[in-house]
Formats: structure tokens, sequence, C-alpha cells
């Protein structure tokens, strides 16, 4: 695949979007034809493509009309685009980058051969079944641009690529994130063969005990603080990091809150905070807290006990938890019975307790 300017293009994105006057519009047009100079009617143009058993639709895209010419009006221009085009039949297709000066006059978008891509997905642990809907994600290598999702069918994965070298992503809270680079080409073909999508150990450890806590330091408890030690109290636990605006100014206030109300109501329950291993130390977490500006709560005053994952081999990573901010619910036998954004089932697990 050429080597596209795609970092370029997208910094000049940023930089228009950023001034004080919106970008200008900008008209692009032009032909799309293949490498015969065969003009091709009802082809696309796209920033973005969805791809479903087999059959690609283009996301706001770009038609040609009868004699393979099209136009667009960019209400705002930003200054360049990463485009993927398909033949109306989708047999063949390009990757087209258009910078600032390219789109001034006409454009020749020219189509060429695709590689058929194919995998099938399976769980790595026949316990955790596949979510009901595998969507992965095509990105150019250069500048990490998403410009194609794929979802899985009962076939697994199948779709088209101009020749090139791309990345596969795909990620959940109960997987291993899949992030993988694919080559399409030289051969027409290319088989990924059976895709196998790892579960956590948080998805292997529903109802069950999951493995010990490895914080390195832990302030309002025992340094080596676990579940166990709460036998017979509901636990909550925020896996969380200072370094998100969301968890360091709402999600641990509001936590703080939450306690605070259910104290005068139950006994038998525990709250914890668990930061990522993104901090060393205590002093390093308020250094990250402060660049969040006023917090409304005090880091050496939270009514629960706070952790500090181990910087090697930590929970957050062998635990395999996933889009912090996130919560994890323990019974009283200390089994991990369900995750969630959502403190409210702690206290709907509290309230069918005391009926």
């Amino acid at each position: 695949m050429k080597k596209f300017a795609t970092i370029a293009i997208m910094l000049a994105a940023v930089a228009a979007l950023a001034e004080d006057k919106p970008p200008p519009s900008r008209k692009i047009e032009g032909v799309v034809a293949d490498a015969s100079n065969v003009l091709q009617p009802g082809a696309e143009l796209a920033l973005q493509w969805s791809w479903e058993n087999g059959i690609a639709k283009s996301v706001g895209g770009i038609k040609a009309d009868a004699k393979g010419q099209f136009q667009h009006l960019f209400k705002k221009w930003p200054g360049g685009l990463l485009v993927v085009a398909y033949d109306e039949r989708r047999e063949k297709g390009c990757l087209l980058a258009v910078n600032d000066e390219a789109s001034k006059k006409p454009l020749t978008v020219r189509l060429g051969p695709l590689v058929k891509i194919k995998a099938k997905l399976a769980t790595g642990d026949p316990l955790v079944p596949l979510p009901a809907d595998v969507t992965m994600t095509v990105a150019t290598i250069e500048g990490n641009v998403d410009i194609l999702r794929v979802k899985g069918g009962d076939k697994g994965l199948a779709f088209r690529l101009p020749p090139g070298k791309y990345k596969l992503k795909w990620a959940n809270e109960l997987f291993r994130p899949v992030d993988m680079e694919i080559e399409a080409g030289p051969r027409a073909e290319l088989d990924l063969g059976v895709l196998k999508l790892q579960p956590t150990p948080v998805a292997v450890g529903l109802g069950k005990t999951m493995p010990p806590f490895k914080a390195g330091f832990v302030r309002g408890g025992k340094p080596d603080l676990q579940i166990a030690d709460y036998k017979g109290k509901w636990v909550l636990v925020l896996f969380w990091g200072s370094w998100c605006n969301t968890s360091s100014t709402q999600w641990i206030p509001t936590l703080i809150e939450f306690n605070e109300r259910l104290k005068g109501l139950y006994k038998n329950y525990q709250i914890l905070a668990y930061h990522d291993a993104t901090a060393k130390t205590f002093q390093e977490m308020e250094e990250k807290l402060a660049t969040h500006g006023e917090l409304h709560w005090k880091p050496h005053d939270v009514p629960f006990p706070l952790l500090l994952d181990a910087e090697v081999d930590g929970t957050v990573k062998t635990w395999g938890v996933a889009g912090e901010p996130t919560v994890f619910l323990f019974d009283p036998e200390g089994k991990f019975i369900k995750q969630a954004r959502d403190y409210g089932m702690l206290e709907k697990a509290l309230m069918d307790d005391a009926r």
C-alpha cells in the first residue's frame, strides 16, 4: 500500500477545527474509473464503511452518477480526507488520501482489485459464549484511522480491502482486546482462520472467587487488604484512574455521597476504590487529580479504602479489567456476581437482603 500523508491530513483537520473561525466550505468533484479507464457508475466514496454478511454499506457516502462522476460540498472542509471507494458491486476499490491541494481540482479515483478477507470467530473458553454482536474495526497502520466496521455473522467475518497493511481491532469488557496487523495481498484472498477471542478472568470468574488483589499501596486499610476480609458483607469495587476526568470529578465524589447515604441504612456492605497502575504512589495520584481542577473531595479523607495497583502483574491487568471506570459487585461469600457502570446494583442487593 502506498504511503499516505494520513497523519498530516488529520493534524490539518484538527488545526482547522481548532481555529476561532469555522473552516471554509469546499466542493470536491471528479470521476471514478478502473485501471482500464472504464468509468464506474454507482461507485461510492466514504470515510467509513460497514460490512455485514459480506455486504458493504457506506456511512454518509458520495455516490457516482450514471457517468461515473461525483461531487460533494463539505460545509466545513477538514483540510484533508482519507477515503475508501468501492465500485457498485464491491469487487474493485481503493484507499485514497485527498489533501487540501488535491481537493482544489477534479479528482480521478482509480479502482483496482480487492482482497477478500475472511475469518471464523470462536470463544477461547466454552463456558464463556461470544457476545451476540462482535463488530470489529479495520484501521490504517499509518495514523490509525478507522475505515471499516465489520460485523461478525454465523460464518464469521467477511469483507474486502484494497491491498495493503491494516489493523484489526476489537474491544469488549469480558474479552481480551484484539489488536492485530493484517496484510491484504498479494493473493486475492486472505483467510485468517479461526480467531479465538479470549475471555478475561473477569468473564471466567462470574459466580466464582476472583484471584487475590495485588495492590502496591493501600490507604485506609491493611496493606494486604482482600475481598475475603469482608466475608458476610456485600463488596462494591470501583476500578478507576486519576488520569480520567470522569472518574476523578464524577465517579469518586458520587461514590462518597452514595456511601454516606447507605451507611445510615445498612451495615453489611463495604466499598473499595481500586486505582490502576498509572499512578505509582498516592502522591503521584494526587498530582494527577490536581490537573482536573477543583475536585470537591479530599483524597486524604475518603471514607473507604483506596488501593493502588501493583506496577507489575497488577490486578487490573491480570483480571482483564477494561473500560474504566467500572464497578464490580461481590456477594457475602466473596464471589464475583456482576460488572456494570452503576452503583445501584449494591443498593438493590442490600434491599433484597433486608426483605
